[in-house]
C-alpha cells in the first residue's frame, strides 16, 4: 500500500464515524478486492471536507504530487496552513459573536495582541489564535458552534500545531537547503503528521459550507412572510458548485459564506464566516476591470491594512493575486472586519 493510499484509508475510516453511510464504499478486504478503486475514497474526502481544505487535499493527492520532492513538501505545508486558517476563522467568528451579543470577557493579553496578529495571518498566528480562543471558550464555558471542537481544544492538539511553524519558516520559506534524501524523509514524516490533524478534524464533514447569494421575501395576503434563500453548496470536489433555493420562516445574511448545522433549516443554526471567507461566484462581472482583478472563487482573508482599509485575500482555486476592493459588496466586508477588530481592541 502506498503512503497516499494509507492516508486516504485512514482519513476515510475516520469520516465514516461521522457519516456512517460512507461505509458502503469501503471494501470488505482491500487486499483481495481487485475492483476496489481508492480514487473513489479520495474523491469523497475532497468533496466532504470544507472547500478551502478539500481543494488543497485534492492537489496533494493528485498524480502530479506523487514524487517525494520539494513541490510535495510545499503542498503538505499549504494543506496544513489552509486547515489551520479555516479552523481559526470558525473560532474567531464565533468568539466575535459571543463578544458582541453576550459581552463575553476577553483577557487583556488577548486584546493587546489580537490586532497585530490578526492583521497579518501567518501559520504562527493561526496557532496562537486557535490556542488563545480555545482557552477563552474553556474559561467561559462557551459551547463551540461545532460541538466536536471541544474535544481538540487542548494542549495536545495545540502542541501538534506549534510543531509546524518553525518547520514552515525554515523549509517552506527556503531558509535552509535540504538534500533530496532529506526532503524525501520529511515528506513521509510530515505527511503522517498532517494525517493525524486532518483525521482529528473529520467532524467538519458534518457541517456544510454554503453561500447565501440572495434572499427573497415571499409574502401572500394575510400570510406570514417567508424568506427564500438562494444558496450555493461549497462542499464539492470541483468548482462546479450546485445551487439550490429554499424558503424559511427566518432569514440569515445575504452575500455571506455560512457554516451550518444542517441544510433543512439553515436559519436555525448557522455561523457566518464573512468577511474572512468570501465567495465571488455570484458577483456579476460587469466591467473589464473586474474581469482582470477578480475570478469566481472562494477567497480567504490574509492581511488587513488599517490605514488604507485594504483587505487582502488569497484564492482557493485562482492562482492570480486578487483585488477584491472592486467587488460590489466590498464596503460591507470592511465594516464587518472592523467590527471584529473593534470587538477585541484594548479599548473595547
Amino acid at each position: 500500500m502506498s503512503i497516499n493510499e494509507g492516508f486516504i484509508l485512514s482519513i476515510f475510516r475516520k469520516m465514516v464515524q461521522f457519516k456512517p453511510k460512507l461505509a458502503m464504499l469501503l471494501p470488505d478486504d482491500e487486499n483481495e478486492d481487485d475492483d476496489f478503486d481508492i480514487r473513489k475514497l479520495a474523491n469523497e474526502i475532497t468533496a466532504n471536507y470544507p472547500w478551502p481544505i478539500g481543494v488543497e487535499l485534492r492537489r496533494l493527492l493528485s498524480a502530479s504530487m506523487h514524487q517525494l520532492d520539494h513541490a510535495r513538501l510545499d503542498q503538505i505545508f499549504r494543506t496544513l496552513e489552509r486547515t489551520m486558517q479555516f479552523l481559526t476563522f470558525v473560532l474567531v467568528c464565533q468568539l466575535a459573536e459571543e463578544r458582541i451579543q453576550n459581552r463575553v470577557p476577553i483577557p487583556t493579553k488577548f486584546r493587546n495582541e489580537f490586532s497585530q496578529r490578526f492583521a497579518v495571518l501567518t501559520m504562527g498566528n493561526f496557532a496562537w489564535l486557535i490556542r488563545s480562543v480555545g482557552k477563552i471558550f474553556t474559561a467561559n464555558n462557551i459551547r463551540p458552534f461545532i460541538p466536536e471542537t471541544s474535544g481538540i481544544l487542548n494542549k495536545e492538539f495545540y502542541d501538534k500545531l506549534d510543531f509546524w511553524t518553525p518547520e514552515r519558516n525554515e523549509i517552506g520559506h527556503y531558509r535552509i537547503t535540504l538534500r533530496d534524501e532529506e526532503i524525501e524523509v520529511r515528506c513521509v514524516e510530515y505527511f503522517k503528521k498532517l494525517e493525524e490533524i486532518i483525521a482529528e478534524l473529520a467532524f467538519l464533514i458534518k457541517y456544510p459550507l454554503l453561500t447565501i447569494t440572495q434572499i427573497e421575501v415571499l409574502k401572500s395576503k394575510r400570510e406570514p412572510a417567508r424568506f427564500k434563500h438562494h444558496m450555493l453548496m461549497l462542499n464539492s470536489a470541483s468548482s462546479d458548485f450546485s445551487g439550490r433555493s429554499q424558503p424559511f420562516d427566518r432569514y440569515t445574511d445575504s452575500h455571506s459564506v455560512l457554516l451550518v448545522a444542517g441544510i433543512k433549516n439553515v436559519p436555525d443554526q448557522y455561523l457566518s464566516l464573512s468577511p474572512l471567507v468570501v465567495d465571488t461566484h455570484f458577483e456579476i462581472i460587469d466591467s473589464r476591470e473586474k474581469l482582470s482583478k477578480v475570478k469566481k472563487d472562494i477567497y480567504l482573508c490574509t492581511m488587513w491594512n488599517e490605514k488604507s482599509r485594504h483587505l487582502h485575500y488569497i484564492g482557493t482555486e485562482a492562482e492570480e493575486k486578487p483585488d477584491l476592493r472592486i467587488l460590489s459588496f466590498y464596503d460591507q466586508l470592511v465594516r464587518e472586519f472592523e467590527e471584529i477588530m473593534q470587538s477585541f481592541s484594548p479599548e473595547a
